[in-house]
């Protein structure tokens, strides 16, 4: 059974039997070993997370457990699920056959803190809001473990969270590699869209995978891959609303500002996908909503779905090439975002062949 919360006594029990049994496991292997070992020397590390808390760390991390899916491909790309003990429920599947073994501590409505303290992890890595967020963390803090939140989600922060987690994990020039990936495909889209004033960018409607009409402001993080990839976010107009993350606008506000494009993210778009027949359902469902007739990226037939590991997660930058490509077609004409895509995945999941359906459009 999943909590939210635990009692902090049976959480005390719990977490001080999985540290002892895990303290005199380490001590009866060392034991046996007759070889002699070299004990990797302790640093200490001062982060600064997406939650605004600075955190003191011991390094070398062996055990870690996280709470957010996204985490999981930027421990990938990194080299290090191996250091993973407590997992996610989005992780389980072919992707990450690797982790198959992993306890799953999380899924995207709750944490389990029991199955969590069973672990014993070091570090505990959680997301900043909503799902996977460690709200408890006196439960952790009590027994000297700690928890780093990270969005990893919204572009402007995704290089620095990846920096982060390269300081922890001590893969610095990995972490590079990634912010190198990053910055080459954004530096060649930024380059050809100089030349694209404003007036002639297309609007766009971001539809997020909460439901029909969710979207974000500009503080969301779902806002800004439309603007990177030489769109205007007919969000902009959101600016402050306070549920930035998730704004519900009525169909009536988007028929009247009568985006050139509607994109659609869809969480079932992925790595896994076979069947196109449900997503073809989605497609259709906005092309037929009442008065959707009248909007331009109907009329044209400018509905793109993408999915959101592509879209809302570190693999962020394939999709903004997707877009860029969609939206200019003649300006990108030399741009394979598969080929981008391809890229990304030798650097996040090596040994595995890009596979499954990742975006639709007609």
């Amino acid at each position: 059974m999943f909590y939210k919360t635990v009692e902090a006594a049976m959480f005390a029990i719990l977490l001080a039997t999985a540290l002892a049994t895990t303290a005199y496991a380490k001590a009866g292997a060392d034991t046996k070993t007759a070889a002699p070992t070299t004990q990797t020397q302790s640093q200490r590390l001062t982060v600064h997370d997406d939650s605004n808390r600075t955190i003191t760390l011991t390094l070398p991390i062996e055990r870690v457990a996280l709470l957010d899916s996204g985490l999981g491909t930027a421990l990938s790309a990194l080299g290090v699920l191996d250091r993973l003990v407590g997992s996610h429920q989005a992780l389980q599947n072919k992707l990450f056959s690797a982790i198959a073994q992993v306890p799953m501590i999380a899924t995207y409505a709750e944490i389990n803190y029991e199955a969590l303290a069973e672990t014993a992890p070091q570090l505990v890595l959680s997301a900043t809001s909503h799902h996977g967020y460690v709200s408890e963390s006196d439960h952790l803090d009590e027994f000297g473990i700690q928890f780093v939140a990270l969005d990893l989600r919204t572009p402007s922060r995704m290089r620095n969270d990846i920096r982060i987690l390269g300081q922890i994990f001590q893969r610095e020039a990995q972490a590079q590699k990634i912010i190198d990936f990053y910055d080459k495909y954004q530096g060649l889209i930024d380059e050809r869209l100089a030349s694209v004033p404003e007036s002639a960018r297309p609007t766009v409607f971001l539809e997020m995978h909460a439901g029909a009409f969710h979207t974000g402001s500009p503080q969301s993080q779902f806002y800004q891959q439309v603007e990177l990839a030489g769109g205007i976010n007919i969000a902009r107009a959101l600016e402050d609303n306070v549920l930035a993350d998730d704004t519900e606008v009525s169909a009536e506000w988007v028929i009247e500002k009568n985006p050139d494009y509607i994109v659609r993210e869809v969480s079932s778009l992925g790595f896994t996908t076979q069947d196109i027949t449900p997503i073809k359902a989605m497609y259709d469902e906005i092309k037929a909503r009442p008065g959707f007739g009248n909007i331009a990226a109907v009329q044209k037939g400018n509905i793109f779905l993408i999915g959101n590991d592509i879209h809302s997660r570190p693999g962020y930058i394939v999709g903004v090439c997707y877009l860029a490509k969609a939206f200019y077609p003649d300006l990108f004409q030399d741009l394979d975002p598969q080929a981008v895509h391809r890229e990304w995945f030798a650097i996040a999941h090596p040994g595995s062949a890009l596979a499954g359906i990742w975006t639709y459009s007609e």
